[in-house]
């Protein structure tokens, strides 16, 4: 019965990682296709730009003293900030539900479809260097 129950653990897991350890993941770290890359450029200027940058470099905070304690700027998204610290999957749910530290990112759920979000995600992955596409994600921590 024990043996039954581990080997049946053991498949469970195999499965588990080749669907979502595996395949999730599958374009983190990968230099995004041009033709995403031209398509996410459209979405991006008219849904991104006007908080992140029209060349991604993110908002401008006001000084502490101005802002309120819970203010966060758009960060860039062109690498200048930590954008590339996230998997392609993180980002993509940031873009499509919104972030709960602030209600400036919206959720876009209900304004375009996922394959629009990948489209922008790939634009704007476009301005990192090879090495931050290399670090990308977890890798992040050992790449520094």
């Amino acid at each position: 019965m024990k043996k039954t129950k581990l080997i049946f653990l053991g498949i469970f897991a195999v499965i588990y990682l080749a669907f979502f350890g595996l395949v999730s993941f599958a374009e983190t770290g990968k230099q995004p296709d041009p033709n995403m890359v031209k398509k996410g450029k459209v979405s991006y200027d008219k849904y991104c730009a006007s908080c992140h940058g029209e060349k991604g470099d993110g908002e401008i905070a006001p000084p502490i003293g101005i802002r309120g304690p819970d203010y966060f700027a758009a960060p860039g998204l062109n690498g200048s900030a930590h954008s590339w610290h996230h998997t392609d999957e993180n980002l993509l749910k940031v873009i499509m539900d919104g972030s709960s530290r602030t209600p400036k990112m919206r959720a876009w759920r209900d304004v375009f479809d996922n394959k629009t979000a990948e489209e922008i995600l790939a634009y704007f992955k476009n301005w990192w260097p090879k090495r931050l596409l290399e670090c990308q994600g977890p890798k992040h921590m050992s790449c520094m």
